[in-house]
Order: C-alpha cells, then structure tokens, then sequence
C-alpha cells in the first residue's frame, strides 16, 4: 500500500490520533521535567564520547573483538543483514536451539531476524511486552521505544485473547499479568537469548542495557547460548561512558531512569554459557562519508524526536515507519535499508525543526531528512512547490486583482490543483499588491541608514515583501520610530519549500546569494532583523549548517527576531499599555521561532503593553508553508487534521485572539479558529509610548 492510502487510513482513525496525542504530549512533559536535572556539561560529554568512537571505530572494533575473545566470548563482525543472520542460525543450530527468547533489540527488525529464524525452524519469542503484543499482531513496531503505543488496551487485550486462545480482561494488570504466566515459563525453558544494546564497552567487553520490565535479566541469565546484536555505533571507549550513554537514553526517553540497567559479558557468566557479539555495519561505516548522515551514528535510541513530531502524532509509526519509524528513523532507513525504502515515507516529514531541538545529542534531523529526500526520484510538482512559491508571490504582487479573483475561481484552483499539487480547499493568502518597497516609498519611509541606536538590515522574506507588505511596513515604522537606521534587504527570500522538498542544489546557492548580501552590512557592524521567524531558522540555523562558511557564521550571530531585539536593547518601557489591555491573548510560537529566545521576547513585550498572555508549547500547527496547502492526505490531510488538534488546545485556553509572528500560521488559525489573528508587530505599533519624527 502506498503512503497516500495508508496516511488517508490513518487520518480516519481520530480515536488513535487523539491517544497518540495525549500519550506523547504526557511523555514530553515528564521528559521536560527529567531533562532539566542533567547538566548540559553531562549532555555533551555523551555527544563527545559518541563522536570520538566514530573517529576510532575501526581502532575500537578491533578493542572490542579482543575483550570478547579474550574472557571466552566470540565476535562476528556482520558487513550486513545477510552475515548478521547467517551468524546467528549459524550459532542456534550448533546448539539444536528450537526457541529462542529476544529482548532490547530494535537492530534486528532492521535485519528481519524473526523471519530469517522462522525459517529455519526456529521459533522466536519477544519478552519486552509491547514488542511481544506486536508479535502476536503479526505487526512492526511503531515506536522506537513502545512498539505498541499506536494500540490501546482494548486492541491489545483483543489481539492476547485471539492469539492464546483465552480471555484477557482490559485492565492494565490482566494484560501484564497474562504476559508474565505466559513469558515466564517460555524464559525459563528458553535454549538461547538474543538481546541487542544500549552501549557497549570495547575495553572491557561489557554490554549496557536499560529495561523497565526486568526482562533482559531473563534473556541471559536463563539460557545456554547468548547473543547480542547491535550495530557498530553502540561503541563507546570505556565502562564510564558506556553508563553514561544508557542514562542519558532512560532520561532523555521518558524523563525518569529506567528500573533496570543490565551490564552483562562472557566473565560474568563463567565458561558454561556461549556468548556471542554480532556487531553490524550494514552502512553504518559508509555513512561516515556523507556530510549530513554521519549524524545517524549519533543516536542514542532515546525517540525524544518522536515527542515532538505532529505528523507522528497523527498517523502513527506505522505509516511514518519503515524498519525504523519517526523522524531519525528516515535517516536510519537512508543508511541501513538504502534511500528508496526511506523515501517511502520521508514526505511526511514537514521540516518544522523541532525534532533537532529534542534530540540530546544535537542532530540534526531535519537536515538529514532533506539530504534523504534529495536522492529521491523527481517530481515535477514538487519542483514547481520548491521553487515557484517565489515566482508565485512576485506575480501576485504585480497582478493582485487578477490573482485574488483567480483564487476564489474553482476553474483555476482545479487547475492549480492540477498543475502544481496545490489542494483546491487550501487557505491560500490574499495579495495586498505591490510590494513592500513600494508600500515604503508611499508612505515616505526611505532608506535612511544612521540612527542614534545603530543600523538594522531588515530581512522581510518573500510573504512579507510581495504578498502581504503590511507587517512590513509597520515593522520599519516601529524601528525607526525607536531611533534605529533601517536598510531594507532587497533579493530571494530563503526558499525554505527547497529545503523541505529535498532541493537542496537550490537552497544552497539561494543562501550564498542571501549570505554575499547581507555580509557587506554585517562586516559593518549591522544587525539583521526578522519579523518571520522561518527566516530567522534559515539565518541562524540551516544556512550557516549548509554552508559552513565564516561569512554565514557571522550572519547568525548578527541575525534576531523583532523582539529580541528590542528586549536585548532595553527597549520594553518604549511602549505603552495597549487599546487591548485586559484581553487574554493566545500567543502561538511558530516551530521555526522555538529555538531561538522570540518566545521569552514577545511574551514580555505582550505583557509589558497590559495582555494577558497564555501559550503552549504545541508545536508545528501544520500548515508548514506550502506544505500544508499540498493536494492528498499526506499535504492537506495531515496538515488539517494538526491544526485541528492544535487548535482545540488553544480554543480551550478560551482567549480573545491570537498572537503569532508566523504569516502561515495565521493562515492556518484563521480556517481553524474563529477569532481575530495578529501579527506581534500589530500590537506593538499601536503601543509606542509617544511617536517620533
């Protein structure tokens, strides 16, 4: 089945999506909560061990095939899926081995290991209870972490009752209960255990895993012959670092230590059991090569990425999922399983960022997923979103009568549905006409560079120059009005649509065009100033990461959204209290503006003008740019079934309007929400506390 029918099936399932929500919006918050009582220091230290066992991977290889070999245990290093599984039968069938228990192995869906097992006739048995549920569905895990999570108790009870043939209750304990009678006798009996690894040792051998169940304890304690398989990226140089990385997982997972951590090695079972290390490379190593999806090596396992990523949230792994699933799993994919089985469902990723920020050890995803998308087979379509959204805007601004009637005709959005993916119900924005340079000029703003606070360069991006100038010319407004000389950046906007569809031969040289500009004023001493904060993300984050130049790195130094720049300035007692004090204002921060200090910055400006101001952090609201204006379940449908959701979380602060600095986002609240949508910049250029020539 391919993506759009599995996402239109799964849209259909509003009981699970309202599950998926609730279960990993909980799982955020208890994470928060742990997160903050590890040391950045502590995060970073995981990071470095982690990246010093990539520079020496070979060396630790070679460690680690010693430390084994030397306490009585044996190594195998799998080049792919294909050893790692001979290895295995190899070793079951020398033990006449008919079941075989498995445990903390993720690895080996990746290699299809159960199958493989099957085949030769030996029956394998999942001990960790979500992944044995999914076992008796005849299902793949969904989740990196909880297999079963798309599945509530009802579907599992149903699925334990058809499998084993008995009635199983929906109650928690019933389910728990009737798994321990039936795993334990088969734990007990178990001839071998396979189990995989959070870290592992090379210097001495040892392998770290972490459990809430205590299962793994069973796994291999009880049988003759362990095995654990676990990919090349599990070395780490020391038991101190090994500890570390399973600690950080547990935290960064679901905010609390796991009940069990197991450290196990051939010493520590004495000479009457055979232990086996199966350590895989299947493209872990050539992976070192790519500039972006080294990264993957990085991952501790800990799915954080998953907490945050609406999209997950709303089909669920198992249309977001290959071998993998959520979004480190399409680079997973990428790297293990080849592009094209990631690219599968590489699309359902929105490019929001969000996931970057999550991860403890600092990958970035988002970027990985675009390098993935750009080995993809082309679509024209896709080009056309990539880059016409520019084109697009530039002849509305010329032609806005024309385009704004266009726009409301059924012919020519069937047309543009046709043409270029564009749903023919998406919201789609109203061209004011003309553009912001022009709107500058009518009302006598020029281009005035001195002001007694210094020289801004503002970057408008392409809604705010051509679609809808009126941000725009208020923003210049506010920071000349506060002593600020002000330069309007004339060129592309960030082609952000490039970055999301994979286009990555665009996005660069459209961000060496914008770095070479903006440059000139930064060399100077010129801050540059944004009022859309997807610009501030491709500024601050994207371009200077794909460009790795000095001249970028300078850029994003110097780069700040609106209010924090008047924040960081001490500017807050220029304005005065506004005509809207009293009302509660929703403030919604735009996914690309959660990095970065706006939210503090606007919140203390709202406040500081008499707003009373409730937010959340809830994420993407879907619409993602044009994203969210695509034609088919994997654009449109997913992006209204998110804004549905996000908007009835804000609907139940019951506020008077919402606040947000992102153009798209607005677009989206207002189909979504029937109240008033401003921009920041709206409310405080009605607040300045006296007006200036």
């Amino acid at each position: 089945m391919d993506l759009e029918k599995k996402t239109s099936e799964a849209l259909r399932r509003r009981d699970r999506i309202e599950r998926l929500w609730s279960v990993l919006e909980g799982t955020k918050r208890s994470r928060d909560e742990g997160m903050m009582r590890i040391a950045s220091s502590e995060l970073e230290a995981v990071r470095l061990a982690k990246q010093e066992s990539l520079h020496r991977l070979d060396e630790l290889i070679d460690t680690l095939k010693t430390s084994v070999e030397r306490l009585g245990g044996e190594f195998v290093l799998a080049r792919n899926g294909e050893d790692a599984k001979s290895a295995i039968v190899r070793v079951l069938r020398e033990h006449g081995v008919s079941v075989a228990i498995k445990s903390k192995s993720i690895t080996s869906e990746e290699i299809r290991l159960n199958e493989a097992l099957r085949s030769e006739g030996i029956s394998v048995v999942e001990t960790d209870l979500g992944e044995w549920v999914v076992q008796m569905a005849d299902e793949r895990p969904s989740h990196i972490l909880g297999p079963a999570l798309h599945m509530d108790r009802k579907e599992i009870a149903e699925v334990l009752s058809r499998s084993l043939g008995t009635r199983v209750g929906t109650d928690l304990r019933d389910i728990s209960s009737t798994a321990r009678r039936y795993l334990r006798r088969i734990m007990i009996d178990a001839a071998a255990g396979i189990t995989g690894a959070n870290a592992i040792d090379a210097e001495t051998g040892t392998i770290v895993v972490v459990t809430n169940e205590g299962n793994e304890l069973f796994v291999v304690e009880f049988p003759k012959v362990v095995v654990c398989l676990a990919g090349v990226e599990k070395l780490v140089k020391g038991l101190e670092s090994a500890i570390r990385v399973a600690r950080i997982q547990a935290l960064s997972a679901a905010g609390r230590t796991s009940s069990y951590i197991t450290l196990y090695c051939p010493r520590w079972y004495g000479e009457k059991k055979r232990f086996v290390v199966v350590l895989l490379d299947n493209g872990r190593t050539r992976a070192r090569d790519d500039p972006w999806l080294w990264q993957v090596n990085l991952c501790i396992r800990c799915g954080a990425c998953f907490n945050v990523c609406n999209p997950y949230k709303t089909v669920s792994g198992l249309v977001f999922g290959g071998n993998y699933s959520g979004p480190i799993g399409v680079a997973l994919d990428a790297v293990t399983s080849g592009f094209d089985v990631a690219n599968e469902y590489s699309w359902l990723c929105f490019g929001c960022g969000l996931c970057e920020l999550e991860c403890p050890v600092g990958i970035r995803i988002p970027l990985l997923i675009s390098r993935v998308k750009s080995f993809a087979r082309r679509d024209l379509r896709l080009d056309l979103l990539a880059g016409g959204f520019e084109l697009y805007a530039r002849l509305g601004s010329k032609f806005s009568a024309l385009f704004c009637r266009a726009q409301r005709s059924r012919t020519f959005r069937a047309a543009l549905e046709a043409l270029a993916g564009i749903d023919r119900n998406a919201p789609l924005p109203s061209f004011r006409g003309g553009t912001l340079r022009k709107a500058l000029e009518r009302v006598k703003i020029g281009a005035e560079r001195d002001g007694k606070r210094g020289t801004v360069v503002y970057f408008p991006d392409t809604y705010t120059s051509y679609v809808d100038w009126s941000v725009g010319v208020e923003t210049v407004e506010v920071l000349r009005s506060l002593g600020y000389g002000v330069v309007l950046y004339e060129g592309p906007g960030t082609h952000m649509p490039a970055i999301q569809y994979g286009r990555l031969g665009t996005a660069m040289r459209v961000a060496k065009r914008i770095s070479k500009v903006l440059h000139l004023y930064v060399e100077r001493g010129a801050r540059v100033v944004v009022t859309e904060p997807t610009a501030g993300y491709c500024l601050r984050e994207v371009f200077p990461a794909m460009l790795g130049t000095l001249e970028s790195r300078s850029i994003a130094q110097s780069t700040l959204n609106l209010t924090e720049l008047l924040l960081a300035d001490g500017l807050l007692t220029e304005f005065g209290r506004s005509d809207l004090a009293g009302a509660l204002a929703y403030y919604h921060v735009s996914c690309h503006g959660l990095g970065s200090g706006l939210s503090h910055a606007t919140r203390s400006l709202l406040e500081k003008v008499g707003l009373r101001v409730v937010t959340r952090d809830l994420g993407c609201c879907g619409m993602a740019g044009t994203w969210g204006m695509r034609s088919g379940p994997v654009g449109r449908g997913v992006s209204s079934q998110i804004g549905r959701m996000v908007s009835e979380r804000i609907r139940a602060e019951r506020p008077d309007f919402v606040v947000t600095e992102s153009s798209v986002c607005s677009l989206q609240f207002k189909e979504s929400l029937n109240l008033p949508v401003f921009h920041t910049v709206n409310v405080l250029r009605r607040c300045l506390a006296r007006e200036r020539s």
